[in-house]
């Protein structure tokens, strides 16, 4: 039956799953940022805070990696800024072995394969750093600081392949533990304020910890106080 196994088609499967809830909770927050951003950006006019924002983006990262973020972004007068933020990346695990096959559930000539173990990681980062402006509408910011993460931490044992009429199991068993640790996140943004309380943002990143450490692109609906209304 190897000759109906299409790997690289049913192995993707799970992964546009998990891109369509991506995409999904964004929109959500999205829609949540713009209406708490609309009432934030005319109580922050008179304050010392030059720009103050909500940040709700997606993306990729490696290991076959997705992600989720969350935050907050503050741009002090003197260009110094400060940040916190949560992000989800669901990715496969460092240790995956090369030969690792899924189970598979063959319905008449159709194989339909397990998703494949992913690591759902949680990363919340305080972050502090500069922010560089490129136009009265663009800036964008480098920043570093600490990260509490949550993961797991995965066994692949060898083990003998078990099938039936229907279904073939995997050639690895997988012993998963949940773990938490400490880690330094890296990141920059680029933003573009379309309009005076919303706007596009392109993020990078790297955050570096025992678990596993992701690097990733995303791109980010921000909305808050991001600049001021042109002088008539």
């Amino acid at each position: 039956m190897n000759e109906f196994r299409f790997d690289q088609y049913f192995r993707k499967t799970p992964k546009i799953l998990i891109m369509k809830k991506t995409v999904s909770l964004t929109l959500l927050l999205g829609f949540i940022t713009v209406s708490f951003c609309q009432q934030t950006s005319n109580e922050a006019k008179h304050s010392s805070i030059k720009k103050f924002y909500l940040q709700a983006g997606t993306g990729g990262a490696t290991s076959n990696g997705i992600s989720l973020d969350f935050g907050i972004q503050t741009v002090l007068k003197k260009n110094l800024t400060a940040s916190i933020s949560y992000k989800l990346v669901e990715m496969n695990p460092k240790n995956l072995p090369d030969d690792y096959e899924p189970g598979v559930t063959y319905i008449f000539i159709f194989p339909f394969y397990d998703e494949l173990p992913f690591n759902d990681m949680g990363i919340l980062s305080l972050t502090l750093g500069k922010c560089f402006e490129t136009g009265r509408k663009t800036w964008f910011t480098i920043e570093g600081g600490l990260s509490l993460v949550s993961g797991q931490k995965m066994e692949f044992t060898s083990q003998p392949v078990v099938s039936d009429n229907f279904y073939e199991s995997s050639n690895y068993s997988v012993k998963s533990e949940d773990k938490t640790g400490f880690g330094v996140m890296l990141k920059s943004d680029f933003n573009w304020a379309i309009l005076p309380f919303a706007g596009l943002g392109a993020s990078v990143y790297a955050d570096f910890n025992a678990l596993q450490s992701p690097v990733g692109f995303e791109i980010k609906l921000i909305c808050g106080k991001l600049r001021q209304h042109k002088k008539k």
